[in-house]
């Protein structure tokens, strides 16, 4: 199953940092619960930093005995394994802050 819906992030950067992250989402309760903890992670942390955590998503269901590091041990929560199946769901918010990211 993937997400088929919307998906928006808005960021606000400064000097590398992001200090406001906004986003809007018509979506599943796997897309949405993972978009709402990445917003609250998100605020104060670089943009090396997120790219970083943007990595481990995208390798997560494809690796085994691949963990998140402590300071991102929040999102053990919806990255596992028995969410095989709604992982571009889960995935969807770390593609779209990707994007955002770029911008």
């Amino acid at each position: 199953t993937v997400c088929g819906d919307e998906m928006q992030i808005e960021l606000r950067i400064i000097k590398n940092n992001v200090v406001d992250f906004g986003y809007q989402c018509k979506s599943c309760i796997y897309c949405q619960a993972s978009v709402s903890l990445l917003s609250r992670v998100a605020i104060n942390k670089t943009v090396k930093n997120l790219n970083n955590l943007i990595k481990i998503s995208n390798e997560f269901f494809d690796k085994e005995k691949l963990s998140f590091p402590e300071e991102w041990k929040i999102f053990k929560i919806l990255f596992k394994k028995k969410y095989f199946a709604r992982k571009e769901c889960i995935k969807l918010p770390f593609k779209t802050l990707s994007i955002a990211l770029k911008k």
